[in-house]
């Protein structure tokens, strides 16, 4: 839920414009048919404003749900069918990941702060002053944030307004099982049984440090960009499920085997772990970044272009 490769699209993207400009004899110039995004059944497109991008959306009920970019933090009440401005413009914060522990206490990430909520999303206040990127927490106090800058994992048990480094490898996006049990990722994967305080290099090395993680025990796990991996092991192997080094990816899972895979622009479901894909959603006009589910039968996503998908199992 954590990976943030708009970056590296953008980058290729450049790349190869530049390149292709450098090959004016060798470019196709026959007519390509538009691709349309294909909405399964389910799935609705909701149009907020083509000039933003979102980098994240979390809900913490099937209707109450948070949304975040440049220059944007919003609010829905209606399962995301319409969305609410709640802070100013002035603010002008490029906002990253958001996180809540339970319905009242909530944290986004930002390049200049992180900001929480003690009242579900009604009021938010400054935390820490300093760049922030990853977060989890597992109660209002005690959670986990990494830096973007740095690539530092750091320890809180004030709700964020501190944070002490746990150790010194160098990783962006972070999962735990629970305060002593979790996995960084940076140029490898690590893992950590004692809250930080040691960790261990596993599994081999990996293209990108913002990969968006998820365990749903200590052996099960997926970790989700432009590689979408599976591990059976606790991250000792990893097993390639998609492989598109183009674009950025995401993972959900309710248990060992059932879940929700978002790879490039298109969103699958799984009831195998990932080893067998059911197509939801192939989406053209944005580039997906991230999305979320509140159970099996209902989520959202979002990206580049001032849209959010909903999905409603049918």
């Amino acid at each position: 839920m954590y990976s943030k490769l708009k970056f590296v699209s953008a980058a290729l993207v450049i790349t190869l414009s530049i390149f292709s400009c450098s090959k004016h004899n060798d470019i196709d110039t026959t007519p390509q048919p538009e691709l349309f995004d294909t909405l399964g059944q389910g799935w609705q497109r909701i149009k907020i404003d083509t000039t933003l991008n979102f980098d994240d959306v979390f809900f913490i009920n099937n209707q109450t749900g948070f949304l975040c970019g440049d220059n944007y933090l919003g609010k829905s009440t209606d399962g995301g069918l319409s969305w609410q401005r709640i802070i100013p413009d002035s603010l002008n914060e490029g906002f990253i990941n958001l996180f809540f522990a339970d319905a009242g206490n909530g944290w986004v990430t930002g390049a200049n702060f992180l900001l929480r909520t003690r009242d579900g999303g009604l009021s938010w206040q400054k935390a820490y002053k300093g760049d922030t990127y990853d977060v989890q927490f597992f109660d209002a106090n005690n959670g986990y944030i990494t830096t973007y800058t740095n690539g530092t994992v750091c320890k809180t048990t004030d709700g964020g307004v501190t944070l002490q480094p746990v150790n010194n490898v160098t990783a962006h996006s972070l999962f735990f099982l629970d305060q002593n049990r979790g996995w960084f990722s940076g140029s490898y994967l690590y893992k950590t049984i004692d809250a930080g305080a040691s960790f261990s290099t596993i599994g081999g090395a990996i293209q990108f440090q913002d990969y968006a993680m998820q365990f749903t025990d200590s052996l099960h796990g997926w970790i989700g960009g432009p590689v979408i991996y599976r591990t059976v092991d606790g991250g000792a192997t990893l097993e390639t499920l998609i492989s598109d080094a183009s674009s950025g990816g995401d993972i959900q899972f309710f248990d060992a085997s059932n879940g929700y895979i978002l790879s490039g622009n298109k969103i699958y479901s799984t009831a195998d772990g990932g080893k067998t894909l059911n197509q939801l959603c192939a989406i053209h006009k944005s580039q997906l970044y991230e999305f979320h589910f509140t159970d099996a039968s209902h989520g959202w996503a979002t990206g580049s272009g001032g849209y959010v998908y909903k999905y409603v199992k049918p």
